[in-house]
């Protein structure tokens, strides 16, 4: 009987003890949740942004962050915004603390004002919140982050650029080609000719030798399959497979080089009949050119691979017609025949035209952003002379549009023709600064006005911490001025949304 009723006693000991711990947690649970802010967003203000109220803000419940991850545009304001808060609808306390530099802050009561308008231009204001029974208070810092560029601008710092990689003091002529394995920049002058290659143009790791280039050989013509390089002196077609070294003949008389299709160099042969397209090593016979297909001066071809056809293509821009004319069109060679794909094509004729593939990104009303793969085709010769407008192609070459006013060549950037572009990936941020070009500091999204003295925190616009990520640049070499001089000079340009610290 003892032993039932010590039993019972435990039982009811045990119980009273877990009803007063679970009571203790919820407790504990019931005041924490008394002071969540549940969601954030800004009131629709046309005046201020078309849509901003759909603009998404996260809500950092363990460091008591509130900001929305991707910045407003350039140029927002945010010095008059009427927040939506949703809190416990128990609170005691809501208040928001706008901080000045001068000190003289602003509180404003939430609960007894939610229609204030609130400055956040002068970086985090700070919400506090009370619970019902004033227990507990949680402090919140708000952030309304805006773009500090012009995120979706293509960029030429002044500062970008870098003389040809040649040991060569005043270039006559360069031109620049692409391999599987990078890129070889041939530069010469009255006497001398040198070859630079690298991987990676950013790199800076240029490997720069002297060669001796065939007799009369024309630089124009300079041109790279997959593995190998060509040139044609005095008409002849010239194959190197040691990067310029060495060259041999092909024993190929060709008028001019279109350019490489993978392992094979495509170009033209002038016959008793008329042009033909011929290529090296031959798969295919010659074949007639037609009338309105170029025949020599057009862009460094392109290859892309699609999904509904098993071979790569290649597309060309723009060129001089066999009659002497300029072609504004596109030509695709899908291995086996060419065809003139563009259905829109460029506003004139033009020839050495630069074309290269790259990106633009579109926003749609809730700001979300999408990257589309696009062509920019830039300079050239167009009605004797040189182009400054940049085109914009978002179907590999087959409709052509004028590029926006934020894709346009910068002043500082001169008129050119017959310049090659190529694209590649550099990690960012960069690792030795010195050793890399100065041109971008790397790019966060931060609040409007904020001192990063003061606020060091909000440089970061990843919701998780990352060490670097890849940034495509463009890279154009030389080009011809107005007078015909060849410029000494490689830039580099991307767009501003592509170094920024990407969000996770």
């Amino acid at each position: 009987m003892k032993k039932l009723t010590f039993l019972c006693m435990a039982v009811v000991l045990a119980t009273v003890s877990f009803v007063r711990c679970n009571s203790d947690y919820t407790d504990v649970e019931n005041l924490s949740s008394n002071i969540v802010v549940y969601s954030f967003n800004l009131t629709a203000d046309d005046n201020v942004l078309e849509n901003l109220d759909t603009v998404f803000f996260s809500i950092d419940l363990d460091r008591k962050r509130i900001y929305n991850a991707d910045s407003l545009p350039f140029g927002t304001k945010t010095d008059r915004l009427i927040p939506v808060i949703r809190l416990v609808e128990t609170a005691s306390r809501a208040t928001l603390t706008v901080h000045r530099a001068d000190g003289t802050d602003s509180i404003y009561d939430y609960l007894t004002n939610s229609t204030d308008s609130i400055d956040f231009s002068n970086g985090p204001v700070t919400l506090d919140v009370t619970s019902p029974s004033g227990a507990i208070t949680g402090s919140y810092s708000i952030f309304v982050n805006v773009h500090q560029l012009k995120t979706d601008s293509l960029v030429w710092n002044e500062s970008a650029k870098r003389p040809l990689p040649t040991t060569i003091e005043n270039p006559v002529t360069q031109r620049t080609v692409q391999t599987g394995d990078g890129v070889y920049c041939l530069v010469i002058d009255d006497d001398n000719s040198t070859i630079a290659y690298s991987q990676n143009p950013g790199n800076e790791d240029w490997d720069i030798y002297a060669i001796e280039l065939p007799t009369s050989a024309d630089v124009a013509t300079f041109s790279a399959t997959d593995t190998d390089l060509y040139i044609l002196a005095n008409g002849t077609l010239y194959t190197s497979a040691d990067g310029g070294k060495t060259w041999n003949s092909t024993g190929e008389e060709w008028y001019s080089i279109y350019g490489g299709y993978t392992n094979r160099i495509t170009g033209v042969k002038k016959t008793d009949d008329g042009y033909v397209f011929v290529e090296y090593p031959t798969e295919i016979e010659p074949m007639p050119i037609p009338e309105d297909m170029p025949v020599s001066d057009v862009s460094v071809p392109l290859s892309f691979s699609f999904a509904m056809s098993p071979d790569p293509q290649i597309i060309m821009v723009g060129g001089v017609l066999a009659d002497g004319s300029l072609s504004n069109a596109t030509w695709a060679f899908d291995g086996k025949s060419w065809a003139k794909i563009s259905t829109k094509s460029l506003p004139e004729g033009i020839k050495g035209i630069t074309v290269v593939p790259f990106f633009s990104f579109r926003v749609n009303r809730t700001f979300v952003v999408t990257k589309d793969s696009i062509l920019l085709a830039f300079g050239g010769i167009c009605n004797g002379e040189l182009n400054r407008t940049v085109y914009v192609s978002s179907n590999y070459g087959m409709t052509w549009n004028t590029g926006g006013e934020l894709v346009q060549l910068p002043e500082h950037v001169p008129s050119m023709a017959y310049a090659q572009a190529y694209v590649y990936e550099s990690i960012l941020p960069f690792e030795d600064a010195a050793d890399d070009w100065i041109d971008f500091e790397t790019s966060y999204r931060i609040p409007a006005n904020a001192s990063l003295l003061f606020y060091p925190e909000t440089t970061s616009r990843a919701t998780e911490d990352i060490d670097t990520w890849p940034c495509p640049y463009i890279y154009v070499f030389g080009g011809v001025s107005e007078e015909g001089l060849t410029y000494n000079t490689v830039w580099r340009a991307t767009i501003n949304r592509l170094t920024f610290k990407p969000i996770l």
